[in-house]
Formats: structure tokens, C-alpha cells, sequence
């Protein structure tokens, strides 16, 4: 999955999109969307934000999301960092990306990102006591929701089927007219057993867990990226795509071709492998067959540690 090119939102704004899959519709249609007179504070903002996202779904006859805490977290930590340091993009000045910086908020599914800031490379301070005129947040939400093929992977990621909840992330730099802003789509598809923050090289690693109906275990699957690295808001802006890492190992139930047979006890799965394919940031997926997909595997879960 790959991100689209950057798209601009007039002249300051920069639109970074994820490479989703296919959508169907399905769903009932949601109250219609009442429009705040003030300025909202970043609770209610944040509110709104998710109403602009069910709205724009029950136009598409797709089920309402729920906000999500934990996504939350990521995506607020994400719109604060492109606010301070002045960027647009998926990785952050610290090199994380979003799967990790939804790991290390507590999150254990599968994620996936809009963004959109400004990208003029400057250093701000933040608005500690900002409020988010309603016109403002609109106007983000429109952009994506009026992007077209090919090139329109914000709005795919709107109206994404598998979806089932979105943290939202705020912030304003001081001295703007536009605020900064992280959507974090999740696919919460499963329960997993915990997995370590960080593991030493050649160590071995269990992965178990749960998935719910209607959703089939497929498989688990093990990724590598370098480790991270501080990022320039030059080298940030540079960047137009995030290609969320192919599994370097896919690991399969017994009766399939794989490296070692995942255990399957009813709807439970585990697996314990090593941690071989050098230093670095593991990403360690799980996948899943929805109904009517054939045999077709969908990630339901991405998390990263960090190997060393």
C-alpha cells in the first residue's frame, strides 16, 4: 500500500494520501451535520471533524466510525510535530511513521493516515490555547473528499469499508490562518497478546492473538525498516509517497507453504519465530481473509518494535 503524490490545498497546504484498497458501500445514513457558530476548542473540533467524516461516509452509504482514543494520541502528536516544524508528511521529524507512532501510543490494529499542513519548512510555536473555526476544518475535509483518481488517496481513505474508528489530531501554529491536521483511520479487527517495545537481534518472538468474525486468519507476517532517524523539514517535504513495508517472512497455518506452521486452536492463532533480518524496525502484521474476498489476505494489524 502506497501513499499518492502531494496534492496542494491553495497555496499553503500540502495533502499527503494513503494507497488503500478498493471500498464497497453499506450502511444507513447519519444525522445531518449541525454547523457550530464559534470557534471550537480542540475537544469539540475534534468532534466536528469525525461528524465531517460520517457525514461524507453516510453520503457514500458506509457506516459511521467511532472516535478512537489511542489513534487519537498518534494523530495529535502527528499534527503537532508538521505545526512546530512546519512540514507535510507521513513520517515525522523523528523519522517514525504512522504504524509506529500508533504502536507506541498503546495501539495494536491496523492504522492508516491523512495529513495536511503546511509545508514552508518554518519553525513555530504552537497555539497552547488555540480554537478551530468550523470553515477551516471544512475546508481540509473538502479537499480530500474532492480529490480524483488516481490521485485520490485521502478521500479512499474517508470512505474505506473496513474502517471502524479515526483518531483526530489538531494543532495550530501561531500565526497562521490554518490549522495543522492528522486523521488516523483504524481497522480494529482482532484482540493480539502484547508485544515488546524493543527485542535484541536473533531473539525469538510470539505472536498470538484473535480474530473476530467475520474475518479469517490468514496469516503473520514480519517487515523491516531502517532504524529511525531525525528528518530535516526540507527532507520531510521532499517526501511524496510512504510505502507501507511488504512482509520480508509471511507465515502460514499448516497445509500452506510457510517457514514454520502457525498454531490454530479455533478462532486463536500463535507463533514464536526469530528476529533475524538485522537491526532495525520490525513491522509485525497479522492478516485476514473478509467474507467474499476469496483468498485474498488483508492486513488487520500492524505493529512495530524495534530490533536492536
Amino acid at each position: 500500500m502506497r501513499a499518492t503524490p502531494d496534492q496542494a490545498l491553495g497555496s499553503a497546504w500540502i495533502l499527503l494520501a494513503a494507497c488503500l484498497a478498493s471500498v464497497a458501500c453499506g450502511g444507513a445514513r447519519s444525522a445531518p451535520l449541525v454547523r457550530p457558530n464559534e470557534p471550537m476548542k480542540l475537544a469539540a473540533a475534534r468532534a466536528y471533524v469525525l461528524a465531517l467524516v460520517n457525514r461524507d461516509r453516510s453520503e457514500a452509504g458506509l457506516p459511521e466510525l467511532q472516535r478512537d482514543e489511542v489513534a487519537e494520541r498518534a494523530a495529535q502528536q502527528h499534527a503537532e510535530d508538521m505545526g512546530r516544524v512546519g512540514y507535510t508528511a507521513h513520517f515525522g521529524s523523528d523519522g517514525s511513521v504512522p504504524e509506529e507512532r500508533y504502536t507506541h501510543a498503546g495501539g495494536q490494529h491496523f492504522v492508516q493516515e491523512n495529513a495536511a499542513c503546511f509545508a514552508d519548512g518554518v519553525a513555530r510555536a504552537l497555539d497552547e490555547n488555540a480554537v478551530f473555526p468550523a470553515a477551516l476544518l471544512e475546508k481540509i475535509e473538502a479537499a480530500f473528499m474532492a480529490e480524483r483518481p488516481p490521485a485520490d488517496g485521502h478521500r479512499r481513505n474517508i470512505l474505506k469499508d473496513t474502517h471502524t474508528s479515526v483518531g483526530i489530531g489538531l494543532a495550530q501554529p501561531l500565526g497562521l490562518p490554518q490549522p495543522c491536521m492528522a486523521q488516523e483511520f483504524v481497522d480494529e479487527r482482532g484482540s493480539y497478546d502484547s508485544l515488546p517495545k524493543s527485542a535484541q537481534l536473533g531473539a525469538n518472538l510470539r505472536v498470538a492473538g484473535e480474530l473476530k468474525d467475520p474475518v479469517e486468519f490468514g496469516g503473520v507476517g514480519v517487515s523491516r525498516i531502517e532504524p529511525k532517524k531525525p528528518m530535516r523539514a526540507e527532507a520531510l517535504n521532499a517526501t511524496s509517497t510512504y510505502p507501507i513495508p511488504e512482509p520480508a517472512t509471511l507465515y502460514f497455518p499448516a497445509g500452506f507453504r510457510t517457514p514454520k506452521p502457525v498454531a490454530l486452536d479455533g478462532k486463536h492463532f500463535s507463533i514464536e519465530f526469530p528476529l533475524n533480518l538485522g537491526r532495525g524496525r520490525y513491522g509485525v502484521s497479522v492478516w485476514g481473509r473478509y467474507p467474499g474476498a476469496g483468498n485474498q489476505l488483508t492486513m488487520v494489524s500492524l505493529r512495530v518494535i524495534d530490533v536492536r
